[in-house]
């Protein structure tokens, strides 16, 4: 009986962090899953860890004295885990926003039902392309694996984690390295797609000066609409190898960040 209630106990805080990650992150959290399938989800990989799970001896202890705080904790680094991640996917929406309204797409706003906002149609694009390679590369694994990294190296929070071994400074330079990432990154994928349309403009602002009789400013619209295109699909191979590389560069900065953790 005894092993049954210290087992449930490291379950229940396995599937508190499991399921505050998973309501956050792309590709489960908001309207692309009900809650029950995120609770069912949680509930198998948090069954499947607890026999598996390394944790410290006074683990029990310590879940038995302030459980409910515990419990709190837990979600709390989930939903830490799964914010992180968000910022990756907000740098490739706001690619989009960088050049929607330069082709003319401004105005046309979908609802995006994982950020449970109205994003411009290319953002909404660059989104799903973002979540296929999230897919396609294995991430969603890492992501489970990091969780359970997570959890063997912080089974709970002390009282004192924000002064205890200077993690204070690792986890302020984690958010600014990825809160910096976000705008550089989207910054990177836009740049192409912009500098070609500002050189459109320029060059239909030129031809409008030295024929004034033609009516160069309604023609300016679908040409900047054919040509960004083209160059979006032009540069889409490159634009997919950036994903890749920013998830891998996003979990070794997280395992880094759980690995100082003392």
């Amino acid at each position: 009986m005894e092993i049954f209630a210290t087992q449930f106990q490291v379950f229940s805080v396995l599937l508190s962090r499991m399921l505050a990650m998973f309501s956050l992150a792309p590709g489960y959290g908001g309207e692309t899953l009900t809650f029950f399938h995120r609770m069912a989800l949680s509930f198998m990989i948090a069954a499947v860890m607890t026999p598996v799970v390394n944790l410290p001896p006074e683990f029990n202890k310590i879940v038995s004295e302030r459980y409910v705080t515990v419990m709190l904790e837990q979600a709390a680094i989930g939903l830490f885990i799964g914010f992180s991640l968000q910022l990756i996917f907000t740098a490739y929406q706001m690619a989009g926003e960088f050049f929607s309204v330069q082709m003319g797409f401004g105005v046309s706003e979908v609802f995006d039902p994982m950020a449970q906002i109205s994003l411009p149609l290319l953002g909404t694009l660059k989104n799903l392309m973002a979540l296929f390679v999230f897919f396609v590369s294995g991430a969603h694994l890492h992501l489970i694996r990091a969780i359970a990294y997570s959890f063997e190296k912080i089974p709970y929070l002390p009282m004192n984690f924000m002064t205890e071994g200077g993690i204070h400074s690792v986890l302020l330079k984690f958010l600014a390295l990825m809160g910096s990432a976000m705008f550089v990154v989207g910054l990177k994928i836009a740049l192409p797609v912009m500098g070609t349309l500002l050189l459109v403009s320029v060059t239909i602002g030129m031809l409008s000066k030295a024929a004034p009789q033609m009516n160069l400013l309604m023609m300016g619209y679908p040409m900047k609409i054919l040509i960004g295109f083209m160059v979006l699909l032009w540069v889409s191979p490159v634009i997919i190898e950036t994903m890749f590389a920013q998830f891998d560069i996003f979990f070794n900065h997280l395992d880094t960040l759980i690995g100082a953790w003392k």
